[in-house]
């Protein structure tokens, strides 16, 4: 199944705007109507009419987080109608704190969530930034202990103060990094961005 991974937003929700997120590298998160939340245009992307996905959502025991994660539902409720498809939606409720053992119980909750065969697609728009890497954390765990398990994409949305134009980023190409760097690491490779580039595409060079 497909499953759709994302962080109940924190903010004041008087505060809390829609905006239309305009895609930086991959035209396939276009979605022409404004939103709250950018993991809105990845449903709109991947999900295929009369297709069954679902939607992940870490809400804290915060008012803010709560209230917000209606928001959510609206919109993806919005979309389902629009686009002939059904969301299950699940809930990952957590404390509202930064310590250890919420991260290990966030981590638990979204592992807990991913089977065998499911294509993962994630937002680190919102939470902490802790929470971001125990996302992070939790699809690549996920996709790598799991069978046939496959990562979609994960996306930023980013709202520029300046201008308050908001973009959405593809950066899957970043999750594999980590990995990449350690076995250069590992065999000692010079010229180590040369090569990053290279296998992620970055560069107009194909050499290795």
């Amino acid at each position: 199944m497909k499953k759709f991974i994302c962080i109940s937003n924190f903010q004041n929700p008087e505060k809390f705007e829609a905006g239309k997120y305009i895609p930086v590298d991959n035209e396939e998160l276009r979605y022409d109507k404004e939103v709250h939340y950018p993991i809105i245009n990845v449903i709109n992307a991947f999900a295929e009419p009369n297709e069954e996905v679902e939607l992940v959502t870490v809400i804290a025991d915060y008012d803010n987080s709560k209230v917000n994660y209606k928001t959510l539902i609206s919109e993806v409720e919005e979309l389902e109608k629009a686009q002939n498809i059904t969301v299950k939606k699940t809930e990952c409720s957590i404390p509202y704190d930064s310590s250890l053992d919420t991260q290990l119980e966030m981590f638990e909750k979204l592992i807990a969530n991913m089977k065998d065969n499911d294509r993962l697609y994630c937002d680190i728009t919102y939470g902490t930034k802790v929470m971001s890497q125990i996302l992070t954390m939790s699809v690549n765990y996920g996709y790598r202990v799991n069978n046939n398990v496959t990562l979609g994409c994960i996306v930023y949305g980013e709202k520029e103060h300046n201008t308050g134009a908001q973009k959405i980023y593809d950066i899957t190409s970043l999750n594999y990094l980590d990995e990449i760097v350690r076995m250069m690491a590992e065999t000692k490779v010079k010229e180590p961005l040369k090569r990053i580039r290279t296998l992620l595409k970055w560069g107009d060079s194909d050499e290795i």
